[in-house]
């Protein structure tokens, strides 16, 4: 069974009832929703649909609402798309909200011209275009097409010195962020985080009762590579943004900060995301290049809990197509030998000791004896993220009454969320067995590890282990 979690975008292609149903049922285990696109009610109604189809599949399916945040974007342009050719003058515009064309094209960032200087490099579509900045003229700036392509509506653009001077989190981010909320969403992803204090400062605004998101800020910054220790510590998870980093630092050094990124979250024990082109040609091809098998392969050996697509899913032609293929290298990687980190011995995993001693102990113990599978009952979570934290090489079952811990799980390496119905209190080993035989993980004679707290006020307290004949 595949352990690598896979993230997948919903747009114009799969935001159906049919089309997503098919990308469910094709093994998505938590479904994107980017705010940066269409209104909070199209969102709204999204989270509904993905709940309705997974359940319909017997599946528990976690949705993540990616916050806009301030990126700076290109506007509307004419049918959605333009072909920008190299050599040709281009005028970004700060103030227009008209439709862009082959020759302007608005832009998000009303000062532009203040921070726009001669000689510049700006980079349009994610980077895939490049000009350089010839004038400021009023609110205007005129370029140069260095590298042409498409320009498709609402892009995401980099000018150099513009992000020291934006907000994190915008107007717009707190309509997604309510929306999210009132929709009791499993994660939301925040986008231009440069420091621990950016999430804590949403963590604020976050209900003090009742279901509360899970936060994964975006790694897509250089100022976020200098303070990844401290954002890693406050985070409940974090997404390697591949993309936009690799336009704020040469190119050539993100796959080494995705190594480092990916080893610091493994120590810290926290699940984490890699993100952007990873399947980028099955967008208009049925089949990937050679070198994004590799990239995928390599996300998984490097630790990766989950590998996310964007446009592939959102707008691609293969979108089931591109699900499975992921799916099948990750479960292909996933067999390959490759070292352990030891959470508990880090310093950056969390302070209770004796619940990561435990988890360390019941996967050394499950494997020494073989059994089939490593059963959680837990209420908030914590000790399925714990155990996954080891990569035991048995499945790891999250067993818990509660829908929103569950979503929780889904991003979780090797962990398959089942729900229970009854209290877990007190009946802890026979209902997490009862809901693995159902599952299918287990059957009658094998032995099994569970790993749970004892019963008490305090949820997260993981302290015992037993080995069970089931």
């Amino acid at each position: 069974m595949r352990r690598t979690k896979i993230v997948a975008t919903i747009g114009p292609a799969t935001a159906a009832a049919e089309p997503l149903r098919q990308l469910l049922a094709a093994g998505v285990d938590v479904v994107r929703l980017n705010a940066a696109h269409s209104d909070m009610q199209t969102h709204s109604n999204n989270v509904r649909l993905v709940r309705e189809l997974a359940g319909a599949l017997g599946r528990h399916v976690a949705v993540l609402v990616d916050l806009p945040g301030p990126k700076i974007r290109t506007g509307l342009v004419v049918g959605d798309a333009v072909e920008l050719e190299s050599g040709h003058e281009f005028l970004l515009s700060g103030t227009d909200d008209g439709r862009g064309d082959v020759h302007h094209v608005a832009t998000t960032l009303s000062e532009l011209a203040q921070w726009a200087r001669r000689g510049d490099e700006v980079y349009l579509a994610d980077g895939a275009i490049v000009l350089r900045v010839l004038e400021a003229v009023g609110n205007d700036v005129r370029t140069e097409i260095v590298r042409g392509g498409t320009l498709r509506s609402r892009k995401g653009m980099h000018l150099p010195r513009a992000e020291a001077h934006v907000e994190p989190f915008t107007d717009r981010d707190a309509l997604a962020l309510e929306m999210a909320i009132a929709a009791k969403v499993d994660f939301v992803g925040l986008s231009f985080v440069r420091r621990a204090e950016d999430v804590e400062r949403v963590r604020a605004m976050l209900p003090k009762r009742g279901p509360r998101p899970a936060l994964v800020p975006k790694i897509e910054t250089a100022a976020a590579v200098d303070n990844i220790e401290g954002i890693i510590q406050v985070a409940d998870a974090v997404m390697v943004a591949r993309g936009d980093l690799g336009i704020q630092m040469p190119a050539r050094r993100v796959p080494l900060l995705q190594k480092e990124i990916i080893r610091l979250c493994n120590l810290a024990g926290k699940p984490v995301i890699t993100a952007t082109q990873m399947l980028e040609s099955m967008t208009r091809s049925p089949l990937p290049t050679r070198a994004e098998v590799n990239d995928v392969a390599n996300a998984v050996l490097d630790g990766t809990d989950a590998l996310m697509l964007s446009e592939e899913t959102a707008v691609g032609l293969f979108p089931n197509e591109t699900v499975r293929m992921m799916s099948e290298v990750a479960e292909s990687a996933e067999g390959w030998p490759h070292d352990r980190v030891d959470p508990a011995a880090s310093a950056g995993a969390d302070a209770d000791r004796v619940a990561w001693a435990v988890a360390h102990a019941a996967v050394q113990a499950a494997e020494d004896l073989g059994v089939a599978a490593i059963l959680c009952p837990t209420r908030s979570g914590q000790t399925a993220h714990r155990v996954a934290a080891f990569r035991p090489k048995v499945p790891i079952a999250g067993i818990s009454t509660s829908p929103q811990v569950l979503g929780g799980l889904c991003l979780v390496w090797g962990v398959h969320p089942l729900l229970v119905a009854e209290n877990l209190k007190s009946e802890q080993l026979p209902l997490a067995i009862a809901a693995a035989r159902t599952a299918g993980i287990v059957r009658s004679g094998d032995l099994v590890a569970v790993v749970f707290g004892s019963a008490g006020p305090r949820a997260g307290s993981t302290d015992s282990v037993r080995i069970v004949r089931v």
